[in-house]
């Protein structure tokens, strides 16, 4: 393979690998961060010690359509999860600081505590929610 062989298919590596490296960097930065008020989320004052669980998805993400029906169960389950959809919501996701779907979000005493952003099986959404 010639240089510019070599040149095209790291350029093509680096146009598809740098923002899927900024959302995981996001992400994870996020934990720790202060969150927005939660009257954002549902118009109310929210207790800030108990945990609020959040899953911000897209209606045209693929693996948002797989997760959805996990998390839809855990909500008739009696588990507390807000589902915010990014395109109705968009400032509201950039302060969580959300910039991929979808991903799920852990809020506690009005701090980030734990943020996964990606497809989870419904196994590991029960323990990342519940642990």
């Amino acid at each position: 393979m010639n240089d510019i062989g070599l040149v095209v298919i790291i350029a093509i590596a680096v146009i598809f690998v740098a923002p899927y490296l900024y959302m995981r960097i996001s992400a994870a930065r996020a934990v720790g961060k202060p969150a927005p008020p939660m009257a954002r989320i549902n118009g109310k004052a929210t207790d800030t010690r108990q945990p609020l669980n959040l899953y911000f998805m897209s209606k045209n993400c693929s693996t948002c359509k797989k997760m959805t029906p996990f998390i839809e169960q855990l909500m008739l389950n009696k588990t507390a999860v807000v589902m915010v959809d990014i395109n109705h919501s968009p400032e509201l996701a950039s302060d969580f600081h959300v910039y991929g779907t979808p991903t799920l979000m852990v809020v506690k005493h009005g701090v980030i505590e734990k943020v996964n952003l990606g497809k989870l099986s419904e196994k590991k959404i029960n323990q990342f929610f519940n642990s």
